[in-house]
């Protein structure tokens, strides 16, 4: 018993410790992916601050809501979480893309009856058993449809970390509902048709469940929770195999921390016996559901895991997924020699490291890992079959507001699980939970920095973690202004203090507003054929191949093939009528042109081969629609292109900066002023 409460102790500890690493590192949010422009980190703390304020003050109005008005607060923040899910669900439809798209596609032909499947799953396995399962759920239709199947099947995992809250205490469960509206990773993942919010409510289940079991007395109850766990770890696990860190931590904490059973060692061994036979079962049943699909494993073309481990040390990627390792890996002819290969370019590359490099490639991966709040919500949707025109048009100014909010929230959770690990560690008493939800972290976090690809989305199982650790653990903090009953010069000087501090983060941030952001708005983007396939439509000499398109907005500028060469022809964009509005110069033009802007509506895009030689293109084979249209001619095919409308501005205009900063420092006030008011703590 001493040696657990050791080890849990020491556990607690690293846990706390990993919290205030991941803390500092979301102070300096990376830049190298599509999130760019952070604010400064005096601004970052102190709207973090501003946002626990506001925490404690909704906190304590819920903790004093008298029962008869509780029930009529937790059905309006429910009502409000789902009629903004609905918005979401019903206005955005996401564009399925690189991975996605051979997903989806591959979805499609299973629905149709075909056992045909494409190359891709041959290389990467473990998108197989999703596809099958989206191919199930795609009897009840798409688009809209499958958003609102995931919206509602994330819904039930929050369904259950909210009634175990409310059975403790009311006012946490409506503070876990009130994170969870303004958690914006959560909409966008719910549009994002992938194995990532397919896992994020059995991992909320998961908790649950254990947290259930480890309450169980009776010998009914303890089977039937362990088989309930079991299925909910081994499901998450045969969708994303790196939640195998969740069965490593939940087997730990079951083992290190007691439970309510009269015989404690009779639930651990007993649940260890079902998980154990629920895995065995689970992997031998989707392999038999694949394989009655049409599906067989080849080891000669999939990728071994040291060829990931490879990839993930290469020093110039941070520890990302890169195209030329997986060429590479692709190349070699068997497994055997694919394996001898990353074992190779694995030990050259940590021979080349040596420990100082070694060092600063685990702190990049760490960062790329760790350090934003986003989880990479803004690349994983790069583009949209539906979407509001006034989002498509500020999309770049929407993304940074919801972006910095996301970091602010991030930050503000971090800490809140920060403080309640020091509390627990105080006590010497950890809970079971958190102490499981600190061991996927933890586990989770080395996974991928040490071993596996480090990328932002890998972390997207933390976030449920951490507000239902923020729910449950959040307390009132010291309030230093209820000392000024005797000091009436306190909250004064407090303000003072706030308003300088932001005043110089203000300055620092300067920079906004003339930086300028020349990232353009996306109006049509079809980026579909090069990933993986590399597919192109050969086109004849003196042969034209025509594009029909719809621009949502208007455009000035057209790039085929991501703008790569040149080609001896000529582009000509017509409209609906078919009047010729702009045509390519020279002989030899340019796959990147920009023109006078067009208005929105409808047109068709001509490539002609004007050479002797055949004119090769990209295209994307899609048996779904990648734009309304498909290549004249050509069933099922669409080129390989993007419509854009150039944007050179600020990030943020002088209006809109000053009115960030203005509204946090009223928001500032008004939280001294309330903390004031109150005087004393809960």
């Amino acid at each position: 018993m001493k040696i657990r409460h050791t080890l849990t102790v020491g556990l607690g500890g690293l846990i706390s410790l990993g919290l205030l690493l991941t803390w500092l590192l979301a102070l300096f949010p990376v830049t190298i992916r599509v999130d760019h422009d952070w604010l400064k980190p005096l601004a970052l703390i102190i709207a973090s601050g501003l946002y626990l304020g506001g925490i404690g003050l909704l906190f304590r109005y819920l903790h004093r809501l008298p029962k008869r008005f509780d029930w009529w607060v937790t059905g309006g923040l429910w009502v409000l979480l789902l009629l903004i899910q609905l918005w979401v669900a019903t206005a955005w439809v996401a564009a399925p893309r690189a991975d996605l798209y051979f997903v989806h596609q591959q979805a499609l032909d299973l629905l149709q009856g075909s056992h045909h499947w494409a190359a891709y799953f041959y290389t990467y396995p473990n998108n197989v058993t999703f596809t099958l399962l989206l191919s199930t759920l795609m009897h009840l239709g798409t688009g809209v449809t499958l958003n609102l199947i995931q919206f509602i099947w994330l819904d039930c995992g929050l369904v259950a970390v909210w009634h175990v809250l409310r059975q403790h205490n009311p006012a946490r469960a409506n503070l876990f509902l009130s994170l969870v509206i303004t958690a914006v990773p959560l909409y966008a993942y719910a549009l994002n048709t992938y194995t990532d919010v397919y896992v994020l409510p059995l991992i909320m289940l998961a908790v649950v469940t254990f947290y259930r079991l480890q309450q169980a007395e009776a010998w009914q109850q303890i089977v039937g929770r362990s088989l309930l766990l079991s299925l909910f770890l081994v499901a998450a696990y045969l969708l994303k195999a790196n939640l195998v860190v969740l069965l490593i931590a939940t087997l730990l904490t079951l083992w290190l921390r007691p439970n309510q059973a009269p015989h404690q060692s009779v639930t651990r061994c007993l649940f260890t016996l079902i998980l154990l036979a629920t895995l065995i079962a689970g992997t031998g049943l989707t392999h038999n559901w694949q394989r009655a699909n049409g599906y067989r494993l080849n080891p000669d073309q999939a990728l071994p895991a040291l060829s990931w481990v490879a990839m993930s040390w290469n020093p110039d990627y941070s520890g990302q997924y890169n195209r030329p390792d997986v060429t590479h890996i692709r190349q070699q002819p068997t497994q055997s020699a694919k394996q001898a290969w990353a074992k190779t370019t694995l030990t050259h590359r940590l021979d080349t490291l040596g420990p100082a490099g070694i060092s600063d490639h685990l702190y990049q991966k760490a960062r790329l890992f760790l350090a934003n709040g986003t989880f990479d919500s803004f690349q994983v949707n790069p583009a949209f079959d539906r979407a509001p025109n006034w989002y498509r048009q500020h999309r770049a100014t929407s993304d940074w507001f919801l972006a910095s909010w996301c970091q602010i929230t991030y930050l503000t959770l971090l800490l809140v699980n920060l403080g309640w690990g020091i509390q627990q560690l105080r006590r010497c008493h950890l809970t079971a939970t958190y102490l499981l939800g600190g061991l996927a972290f933890i586990g989770l976090a080395c996974f991928h920095i040490i071993f596996w690809e480090a990328e932002e989305r890998y972390a997207l199982p933390l976030l449920p973690l951490l507000l239902a650790g923020t729910a449950a653990g959040y307390r009132q903090p010291v309030n230093v202004l209820r000392y000024s009953l005797r000091s009436r010069w306190l909250p004064l000087g407090v303000g003072a203090a706030f308003t300088v501090l932001l005043g110089i983060a203000a300055w620092q941030n300067a920079g906004l507003m003339v930086h300028s952001n020349s990232e353009p708005v996306s109006v049509v983007s079809q980026n579909e054929g090069r990933y993986y396939q590399n597919h192109r439509l050969t086109v004849a000499p003196h042969h034209t191949l025509t594009q029909p398109f719809t621009a949502s907005l208007p455009f000035d500028q057209i790039i085929i093939n991501q703008g790569q060469r040149r080609l001896t022809g000529r582009l000509i964009l017509r409209d609906a009528h078919g009047k010729v509005v702009w045509q390519s110069r020279g002989q030899r033009p340019r796959l990147t042109w920009n023109f006078p802007p067009q208005m929105a509506g409808h047109y068709t895009l001509s490539v002609t081969n004007r050479s002797t030689q055949p004119l090769q293109l990209v295209t994307a084979p899609a048996t779904y629609r990648l734009l309304p249209q498909a290549i004249i001619g050509h069933a099922n095919q669409y080129l390989q292109f993007r419509v854009q409308q150039q944007s050179v501005a600020p990030v943020l205009s002088n209006g809109k900066f000053w009115l960030l900063f203005g509204g946090m420092w009223l928001s500032g006030l008004l939280i001294v002023d309330r903390f004031y008011w109150y005087r004393r703590q809960i």
